[in-house]
């Protein structure tokens, strides 16, 4: 079993997970023992599988995992790089990170996974793809921009019609009209949860800009708080769940021309750390 290509990765926890494997499948002899005497840390075992858990990777030990790891050069900024993505904590520092992963690949795909990540960084690209098919667009991207609430520029147009072409999501047709190429995507096999969490993070900011705009177009947004016991939560849940699969039945059924253009979402948040049993 070779060890995994550390550019594959968009989580540096499945790869510190996948190299160990690699390796005790190569020497059983590698061990977790053998693992923290290499990180200097001869008297535990728990370090290597908590940090593959979740736990915070400290800068200290990011370049006791470099040498461990026998990185060179390229693959150890990447890999500094990787941690800082996956463990930043605001939006900004996600972004930051997110533009040093994609610089920093070396891999044989990194134009084509570079462009797909691009894709989830972005919330306009969607809203792009979404509003071609509401009408008969050529390419005007300074006509497309007006369009869109918030207001985007004629470059910021032109960025996602070129990224949506690239990655086939969008054609021309003979009228010179651009059309998406499907009626709804999903995320590719494998897609990081980090890229998907950027996005997600970028719909709820575009939520919060609505909330907060005096002339935004009509919205409904409904928010509450509840009390319930851990059985109602998980129907809750699984309700969600259920609605958000028929909206999407709804939306690959629908026959008539689309003229509208929405941010649909749905959340169903802890405010709890622990749930225990309620005792009367």
């Amino acid at each position: 079993m070779s060890s995994p290509n550390l550019y594959a990765y968009n989580d540096f926890r499945r790869y510190l997970a996948d190299w160990l494997a690699a390796k005790k499948a190569e020497d059983p002899r590698y061990t977790g023992a053998e693992v923290h005497r290499r990180l200097g840390l001869p008297n535990t075992r728990s370090f290597y599988p908590d940090i593959v858990a979740g736990r915070t990777l400290t800068a200290t030990f990011v370049e006791r995992f470099i040498i461990l790891l026998e990185l060179d050069r390229d693959q150890a900024q990447f890999f500094r790089s990787l941690v800082r993505f996956n463990q930043a904590t605001t939006t900004e520092e996600r972004e930051l990170a997110f533009d040093q992963v994609v610089a920093l690949n070396r891999t044989p795909r990194t134009v084509l996974e570079g462009k797909q990540m691009e894709f989830f960084r972005d919330w306009r690209h969607g809203a792009i793809r979404a509003l071609l098919d509401t009408g008969n667009y050529r390419d005007e991207p300074g006509e497309l921009a007006k369009e869109i609430v918030p207001r985007l520029t004629p470059g910021q147009v032109r960025t996602s019609l070129d990224l949506l072409a690239e990655l086939g999501l969008i054609v021309q047709t003979e009228e010179g009209f651009w059309k998406p190429t499907e009626t709804s995507i999903t995320t590719p096999e494998g897609t990081r949860d980090d890229l998907i969490v950027q996005l997600q993070l970028q719909h709820l900011e575009l939520a919060q800009k609505s909330l907060l705009a005096k002339d935004a177009p009509e919205r409904l947004v409904a928010t509450n708080v509840i009390s319930v016991s851990k059985s109602v939560a998980e129907q809750v849940e699984r309700k969600l769940e259920k609605m958000r699969a028929e909206i999407r039945s709804m939306v690959h059924k629908d026959t008539a021309p689309p003229t509208e253009v929405c941010l649909f979402q749905t959340s169903l948040i802890p405010l709890k750390k622990t749930s225990k049993e309620f005792q009367p």
